[in-house]
């Protein structure tokens, strides 16, 4: 369907519901486009053995999102392969739904943008989905996509004073839904290649990413006006001297503190915010140091509120994995990096909580297109044994917490 058909039902604001589940959800896209699911059996379990179609239309096999509603429903994005419009699509939240998941709505793209070299979706200020993606064209123009606040209307209501039988008319603000879902596509001044957006304590989103020449950039949403384009605070070289970047990921761990990390050759830095929501972090500074190139990294809160930071070292067959965790939330101090596991061939990691706040690790195999994950028994060890989430190849896949009860 399209945004204009969107069901208001989505639009009506932050439910505060205690959560009846906290699984994982894992979508998936496979070689040959097909947009597939799967969850825990129950919490810190294991998984369904098979995984669900979710439509039947063909996705672009080389991205995926997913996160989650205001109200806690999986959302996803993915793009259409044969319109590569972005598709936008979320578990139902309508009582008693025929389908888990609402008709997927079509966001379209950007006028006279072809294709993306990026995409992300993140949970912004208003507590709403946001999107960034960047243009494939020459000079990758950064777009962006946010789901409006609802409006507030004067509505005239029949009341009965108390102490009286005479009814009254009165009017009061009522929160109604935005007359369009979706803000129309916004060009952010600026150029990216690579997105990796996280979101302040405060609610804003910092962007952070890489342009074509592999320089990286921060820029903040403006606390004033944050949902004009040009009203974003700034694009920040942050290089800091550094050459040669290949990946930035950023976390915020339970301090509030938000931290990136940056992947360069065998080396991994890192670069940590000043103070809760502040504009300005410290200078990069070593990680960690190996024998050999880091493949990829993944970043993720752990069971003690401070951020567990895996990384594949080196390529081929039985590659090394590294695990390092902030001792506390509040400390600045980190475990020394170990092995933790091996992968069968080079990997893309995602790291992600469970129910019991034990992470599990996950591996999508390049070469095969299997897909594993491990584990986490405590903060210092791990399953010797990786489980396989499904005979069937993927090309991508994305995950999130699914905390909200449903029947399918």
């Amino acid at each position: 369907m399209s945004v204009e058909e969107a069901i208001p039902g989505e639009f009506e604001g932050i439910v505060h519901t205690a959560p009846s589940y906290f699984r994982i959800f894992v979508a998936a896209v496979s070689p040959d486009g097909e947009l597939e699911y799967k969850d825990q059996k129950s919490e810190n379990g294991p998984f369904y053995n098979y995984f669900t179609r979710l439509t039947q239309s063909a996705y672009a096999t080389d991205r995926l999102n997913a996160s989650v509603t205001q109200e806690g429903y999986v959302a996803l994005l993915a793009q259409d392969a044969q319109s590569a419009n972005l598709i936008y699509l979320h578990e139902s939240n309508t009582p008693d739904a025929a389908n888990r998941f609402a008709d997927p709505e079509d966001l379209g793209k950007p006028d006279g943008v072809t294709g993306f070299t990026d995409t992300a979706l993140i949970n912004g200020l208003t507590g709403r989905q946001n999107i960034f993606a960047t243009s494939s064209a020459a000079g990758n123009a950064l777009w962006w996509k946010y789901q409006n606040v609802n409006r507030i209307e004067q509505k005239t209501i029949t009341v009965v004073p108390p102490g009286t039988d005479t009814p009254i008319e009165i009017t009061v603000p009522v929160e109604v839904p935005p007359d369009r879902p979706w803000s129309d596509w916004l060009q952010i001044p600026g150029a990216l290649c690579s997105l990796a957006p996280v979101q302040n304590a405060d609610g804003r989103i910092i962007m952070f990413g890489m342009d074509s020449d592999a320089v990286p950039y921060m820029n903040f949403q403006s606390s004033d006006h944050p949902f004009l384009p040009e009203k974003w605070e700034g694009w920040q070289d942050i290089r800091g001297g550094l050459t040669g970047f290949e990946q930035l990921v950023g976390c915020i761990d339970g301090n509030a503190l938000v931290h990136v990390f940056a992947r360069i050759g065998s080396r991994i830095y890192m670069k940590v915010q000043e103070e809760v929501s502040s504009n300005t972090f410290s200078e990069w500074v070593l990680f960690g140091s190996f024998s050999a190139p880091v493949h990829t990294m993944t970043v993720a809160v752990s069971s003690n509120d401070g951020l567990y930071l895996a990384a594949q070292v080196g390529s081929g067959p039985n590659s090394p994995v590294y695990g390092s965790y902030q001792t506390g939330g509040a400390d600045r101090n980190w475990s020394a990096l170990r092995i933790i596991a091996h992968v069968k061939s080079d990997s893309t990691l995602v790291l992600q909580s469970n129910a019991d706040e034990n992470l599990s690790l996950f591996a999508l195999d390049s070469s095969s297109g299997n897909a594993f994950y491990l584990n986490q028994l405590s903060l210092d060890h791990w399953s010797a044994v990786w489980n396989s989430l499904g005979d069937n190849p993927l090309s991508a896949i994305a995950l999130t917490q699914d905390i909200t009860p449903n029947p399918h």
